[in-house]
């Protein structure tokens, strides 16, 4: 029971997963192939699909599918290639479930973040170039209402899964050149003229150019606040821990499956070395993994401590981005053990199609995710695994560096 890290909100600054592996590529990391080429793979995906995936057509009908493959068929004659593969993405995100997904190839970004808050987009990190968009709330793109450009950019996102998921995954498409012109947001892939409103209600326009894929831009990057919270500190470490003397508490950042049984053995080391009161278990930038890991290792070594493993000494942080494995392991967590999940809802729906496969598109190279398993996981179908203490994101909390979530956990009476 394996399940890959395959969303694209995992990416530090992009929040897509982009495959690199695809031929006959231009200089931008776009596929260029022939019209007839196009159709190829075109047929390919529509063929092969259905047969390798669980349940295709759990949520939109084989009729519809098909209408939307011959539709693309007739207008591939018509469309540049970054054109043909948003529509690819877009009949894919019909299936239904997030596991099932075209892999977008290495396209060129707007280095900027957005982030929403509520029904807010804001830009939460920026280059030097553009750091007088930090903070700012995004109005317009090309100048489309941004509420039109979310309603777009939703058709690449799996139809069936949940809101959270539309959190997590639509702000990085925002910055893709290509995506946006596909969407017919932009008139080209190219620079494009974002406008944007301060804190006083002051609306202003710049016009920002994409960089190639590169993640050095990271470094690049400046954020809002001076100080970042726990949860914002030390992003290319997939598992670290660390130990809080004044709440008497272990924060455990969560992020990947790796080493995961070398890494708990590690961090119990701490908590049994000091005097711990509370356990803080932070998945919400956990995008997947083998869930199987977390039952053989970080569940059973809860289980030993008793003065852990009760309500009030233990924490489980979730989000928006706690999707796949991790989800399914937050609701470990809940059955398994005493601890009170804390945060925004996951990004997944529990019950779902999921256990994601891959194939390669025969000329192109494109990799096309497809789900192999139903899970369920909860008795009743609800659309995400709810917090017990529910918090959601503020721009009020971001902008200050503070984590309101740490602040309830760390807060809690134990007594």
């Amino acid at each position: 029971m394996r399940k890959q890290i395959i969303l694209a909100f995992i990416v530090l600054f992009s929040g897509w997963l982009l495959s690199a592996d695809c031929k006959a590529q231009s200089g931008s990391g776009m596929p260029t192939l022939s019209k007839e080429q196009w159709r190829e793979d075109l047929q390919y995906l529509a063929r092969e699909l259905p047969k390798r995936h669980k349940n295709l057509f759990h949520t939109a009908s084989r009729e519809q599918f098909e209408r939307a493959v011959a539709d693309l068929n007739t207008a591939i004659p018509t469309l540049q290639d970054h054109q043909i593969i948003v529509r690819m993405l877009q009949i894919t995100a019909m299936v239904g479930d997030a596991h099932t997904y075209v892999h977008l190839p290495p396209l060129d970004f707007y280095p900027i973040v957005l982030y929403w808050f509520g029904n807010e987009l804001r830009v939460v990190r920026a280059v030097p170039e553009y750091k007088q968009a930090l903070g700012a709330r995004v109005v317009k793109i090309g100048g489309v209402d941004i509420e039109d450009v979310n309603a777009r950019v939703r058709t690449l996102l799996s139809q069936a899964e949940n809101e959270w998921f539309f959190l997590s995954g639509s702000p990085g498409l925002m910055t893709r050149p290509a995506v946006l012109h596909a969407l017919g947001i932009l008139p080209q892939a190219g620079r494009a003229t974002f406008t944007y409103e301060d804190e006083q209600g002051r609306q202003f326009t710049l016009d920002v150019a994409p960089v190639p894929p590169d993640p050095a831009v990271n470094s690049r990057l400046l954020g809002v606040s001076q100080a970042e919270p726990l949860f914002r500190q030390r992003q290319a470490e997939p598992f670290w821990f660390t130990y809080l003397p004044d709440s008497r508490a272990v924060y455990v950042n969560f992020k990947g499956y790796d080493a995961l049984g070398d890494n708990v053995r590690k961090s119990f080391q701490l908590v049994d070395g000091n005097p711990t009161q509370k356990l803080v278990i932070d998945m919400r930038q956990n995008g997947g993994g083998d869930f199987t890991k977390v039952r053989d290792s970080l569940i059973p070594e809860i289980k030993k401590r008793a003065g852990i493993n009760k309500r009030g000494h233990l924490f489980v942080i979730i989000g928006r981005r706690t999707f796949s494995a991790a989800m399914t392991n937050a609701i470990d967590f809940r059955k398994e053990t005493n601890a009170i999940l804390v945060g925004e809802p996951a990004g997944e729906r529990p019950n779902s199609y999921q256990e994601n496969d891959e194939m390669k598109l025969p000329n192109s190279r494109l990799t096309v995710s497809y789900s192999t398993r139903f899970y369920k996981f909860l008795d009743e179908d609800v659309p995400a695994v709810m917090p017990d203490k529910r918090i959601d994101p503020t721009w009020a909390d971001y902008k200050a560096g503070r984590d309101p979530v740490m602040d309830w956990i760390l807060s809690y009476n134990t007594e």
